[in-house]
């Protein structure tokens, strides 16, 4: 029961802080400006994760587009979620295949980020929403939707992209699955 507990804890820390870096990474990667209309959400995701962003942005380099120290604060954040999953069911971890565990759940995190982000997307779009909200939430999904709906426009005014992109993610989340079931075969 308690490492039930525990594990429970672990997982949710650990994907509340993956989701923040994360968040932090793919602004900045599609050029997303928060401080426009949602100046406390960025006050919010930067206050708490500057404490590991800014020093590793000391030591790495920042290029236009990819902001590596939000990244592999995501990454380490995430092995050391996997660590103490494995010291608390195992009793041990091996410091090579935790940080390529790492790699997968850092991809299913960012996966299950993207479902959620079209599903609020989705069900925001049928009700009438605060305008500034709709144009953050379309910045935010357009570099997913954007190369769907250049083959498959909308069908009588519908717009299936969304349909097609989860469709889509759940296959790469199968795929993702059986990797990882493959290289934790390998250890």
């Amino acid at each position: 029961m308690f490492t039930q507990i525990a594990l429970l804890l672990i997982k949710t820390a650990t994907s509340f802080w993956v989701g923040l870096f994360l968040f932090r990474w793919y602004c900045l990667l599609i050029k997303l400006n928060l401080s426009q209309g949602f100046g406390q959400l960025s006050h919010f995701i930067f206050q708490l994760t500057d404490w590991a962003v800014l020093p590793l942005r000391r030591v790495l380099p920042k290029t236009a587009r990819f902001d590596s120290a939000s990244f592999l604060s995501a990454l380490l954040v995430q092995w050391v979620g996997v660590v103490l999953q494995s010291l608390l069911m195992a009793g041990y971890f091996s410091l090579f295949p935790s940080v390529e565990l790492a790699f997968f759940e850092l991809a299913s995190s960012a996966i299950s980020g993207v479902t959620g982000l079209l599903i609020i997307f989705a069900l925001l779009s049928w009700v009438s929403v605060n305008p500034e909200v709709q144009i953050f939430l379309d910045k935010l999904t357009r570099p997913f939707l954007s190369p769907i709906r250049k083959f498959i426009p909308p069908i009588a005014g519908i717009d299936i992209s969304i349909l097609i992109a989860l469709v889509l993610l759940q296959i790469l989340n199968i795929v993702l699955v059986n990797l990882r079931l493959w290289f934790v075969t390998l250890m």
